[in-house]
C-alpha cells in the first residue's frame, strides 16, 4: 500500500459581520430543507435530522422555522415519523437499522405541498488519525492539522469535512474533496486552523468526515462559491436560487431549496494537550 502525503491549498469558509443598509423587493418565498440521515461508522442505527425553514429577504433576521410540517422517512420496513424538537428547532428520530442497498425516501407535507427526495447510504472509510503538524503559516495564529485516511480503490468517492467548533457560536469550517489523486491509497492532507478561534472556548477540535454523492459535491461547490457556509450550515439556502435534490411533487416549478443526504459519518477529536511544546505559546 502506497502512502501519499500532500499539502493542499483550500478555501476556509467563515462568517464576518459588516453593518450595511439594503433595500430589496421580495416575493419568492420558498421552503428550505437541511435534511440528513447520519450513521456513525461504528453503529448499526442512524439518526435523521431535518431543519425546515421558509425563505425571507436575505438580510431579514425574523424567525423562519416551520414547526408544523409532516416529516417522515419511508423504508422497506415502513414509515418513520420525525418529531419536532422545539428547543433544537428541527425534526428528528432514530432509524434502528440502515443498510447500503436501500433507498431512503424523504417526504415532507406542508401547506398542501408535498416534497420528496431519496438517497442511498454512502459508505466512508473513516478517519485514521488527526495530529498537529509542524508547518508554519503566514498568519502567526494559524496552526496545522494533519488528517489521514485510506481511500477505497475503484470508487468515485466525494467527501465533506467539518472542523470545529469555533468560539461561543460554535461555528465550523468546511472542506469538500474528491479522490482524484487518492484513489486506493492512504492519504494525508494538511488543514490550517486559527488557534485563537478554535481554542478560544474549547480544549479540543473535532474533525468530522461524511460522504457526498457527485451531485451533492457539485451542489456544495456552487453553493459555497455563491454564498459561503452561512451560519455553519453548508446545505442551507444562498442569496440566489440553487436547485437541490428535493422536488415539490405538487408544483414542480415551485421547487424547494436545500439538500437531502444519507451518509456514514466519522469523528476524530484532537486535544490541545496533544500539541507539541510551544505551539500555543
Amino acid at each position: 500500500m502506497k502512502k501519499y502525503f500532500f499539502y493542499i491549498t483550500i478555501l476556509i469558509l467563515f462568517s464576518c459581520e459588516k453593518v450595511i443598509n439594503v433595500e430589496s423587493n421580495y416575493s419568492d418565498e420558498r421552503i428550505v430543507f437541511d435534511a440528513s440521515i447520519f450513521k456513525n461508522t461504528n453503529e448499526k442505527f442512524a439518526t435523521a435530522i431535518v431543519k425546515v425553514n421558509k425563505t425571507a429577504p436575505y438580510f431579514e433576521e425574523n424567525n423562519t422555522e416551520i414547526a408544523n410540517a409532516n416529516v417522515y422517512i419511508k423504508t422497506k420496513n415502513g414509515n418513520i415519523n420525525l418529531d419536532y424538537d422545539s428547543k433544537k428547532k428541527y425534526y428528528t428520530n432514530t432509524i434502528n437499522y440502515i443498510n447500503y442497498d436501500e433507498d431512503y425516501e424523504f417526504f415532507v407535507k406542508h401547506d398542501e405541498q408535498n416534497y420528496y427526495s431519496y438517497e442511498k447510504l454512502i459508505q466512508i472509510p473513516g478517519i485514521e488519525s488527526v495530529e498537529f503538524g509542524e508547518r508554519k503559516s503566514l498568519n502567526k495564529d494559524e496552526i496545522e492539522l494533519l488528517i489521514t485516511f485510506t481511500d477505497p480503490i475503484g470508487v468515485g468517492d466525494f467527501y465533506l469535512w467539518k472542523f470545529g467548533p469555533k468560539g461561543d457560536e460554535k461555528q465550523y469550517d468546511y472542506l469538500v474533496s474528491k479522490d482524484l489523486y487518492t484513489d486506493g491509497n492512504q492519504f494525508t492532507f494538511s488543514f490550517f486552523i486559527d488557534k485563537t478561534e478554535y481554542f478560544q472556548k474549547n480544549e479540543i477540535v473535532i474533525v468530522e468526515m461524511s460522504g457526498l454523492t457527485e451531485e451533492g459535491f457539485n451542489y456544495l461547490n456552487v453553493l459555497t462559491a455563491q454564498a459561503g457556509a452561512k451560519n455553519g450550515r453548508p446545505f442551507s439556502s444562498a442569496s440566489s436560487i440553487i436547485r437541490g435534490n428535493i422536488i415539490n411533487q405538487s408544483d414542480l416549478e415551485k421547487f424547494p431549496l436545500g439538500y437531502y443526504r444519507v451518509s456514514e459519518i466519522d469523528y476524530f477529536s484532537l486535544s490541545k494537550k496533544d500539541a507539541p511544546d510551544g505551539l500555543f505559546d
